[in-house]
């Protein structure tokens, strides 16, 4: 369960990451005040939409004939917000939306698009629900519209509401959330990478039990999300890092992440590269998997020759070092994306198989 400060953070995350949340509480818990207040402290438009009093057209778009032909013309609140160019769109009593609804909310909630309309990257979306025992005329989430949300229990203390008592519900908490660069998301990707490697049957464990489907399950599209939220997150702020993970893939995949990545211990891809010594590279194959993961997913996101070719030196004492394997499947993934005129260094020719058939043949001869 998320205290208010907790939630705050977790919301302000998922925003950055352009990841939808969920906020889930029993009724009367202030899920709308939060929402409404995040948007008046960021002086930002909030539009509630209640799937129970709307049409499938009022997220999908209403046909309209026009000189060009038929055009999904999307609602008066998507049009707002796409003036305005930020803001929230909170879609209030989700688990009280008819299955129709929901599957009309898919391209909403994941893409913010509204008919033919595009939401500003600034568009934020939150979701606001009952559990559906406790909802009026309360439907499960349909599983498609519950994989992409970050799913965010939501239990605010009584001192948080002594709080809001008193202020007026007016000042939420300051969001404990980050900023982040291309180290930190290279990092977040190649713990994701390593844990899933170790553990590929849980990259798709679609639930047996109906009611597990409507929650947090983790999927392809899940584990992304946890690799795009998690580097606006301090990893010493174990109450948000653990909302985020388990809201999106579950309790189970969560905690069992969670506890791999305490226990690898993992370094940041910049100072493996700079120093590739620093990593026992006979240690554990799934850690040497994520280290080298972090590596190619750094120097894949800086896109320059310098970082591609500094990116070489962690692989190549992974594989004399006796991770030949482990190395190579890396060597694979980095010169898959090798930038324009970029030469192979030396130190990598061990690679030329790999290399060949990446095309590299004549950089690695």
């Amino acid at each position: 369960m998320a205290d208010l400060a907790t939630a705050v953070t977790v919301l302000d995350a998922c925003g950055r990451a352009g990841v939808p949340s969920l906020l889930l509480s029993k009724p009367g818990m202030g899920k709308s005040s939060v929402v409404r207040a995040l948007a008046a402290a960021e002086q930002v438009p909030c539009k509630t939409v209640l799937g129970s009093l709307r049409e499938p057209a009022d997220f999908a778009g209403l046909p309209v004939v026009t000189a060009d032909g038929v055009k999904l013309e999307a609602p008066t609140w998507a049009r707002e917000l796409h003036a305005a160019g930020c803001g929230y769109v909170f879609l209030d009593e989700l688990t009280t939306s008819a299955p129709t609804v929901q599957a009309a909310m898919l391209a909403v909630a994941l893409d913010r698009v509204v008919g033919d309309l595009a939401l500003p990257d600034r568009v934020r979306i939150v979701a606001g629900a009952n559990p559906p025992d406790s909802a009026a005329g309360g439907y499960e989430l349909e599983p498609p519209l519950a994989n992409r949300f970050c799913h965010v229990m939501f239990a605010p203390s009584v001192d948080d509401w002594l709080d809001g008592m008193t202020a007026g519900w007016v000042s939420p908490p300051a969001s404990r959330a980050v900023s982040t660069d291309l180290q930190r998301q290279a990092a977040a990707r190649g713990a994701v990478i390593g844990f899933v490697r170790s553990r590929p049957d849980l990259l798709d464990a679609f639930p047996v039990s109906v009611a597990q489907r409507g929650g947090a399950w983790p999927s392809r599209r899940t584990w992304a999300m946890v690799a795009g939220v998690l580097p606006y997150l301090r990893d010493s702020d174990t109450a948000a890092v653990h909302a985020v993970v388990l809201g999106l893939v579950g309790e189970g995949a969560g905690v069992e992440f969670l506890s791999w990545r305490q226990m690898m211990d993992l370094p940041d891809p910049v100072s493996v590269i700079e120093d590739p010594t620093c990593v026992d590279w006979s240690s554990r194959p799934d850690r040497v998997w994520a280290v080298l993961a972090g590596v190619t997913a750094w120097a894949a996101s800086r896109g320059t020759v310098e970082a591609w070719r500094s990116a070489w030196g962690p692989l190549v004492a992974a594989a004399e070092a006796g991770a030949p394997d482990v190395a190579g499947a890396a060597a694979r993934t980095l010169a898959q994306t090798r930038p324009a005129k970029a030469s192979v260094p030396a130190a990598a020719r061990r690679f030329a198989p790999m290399l060949v058939a990446a095309g590299l043949t004549k950089d690695a001869a």
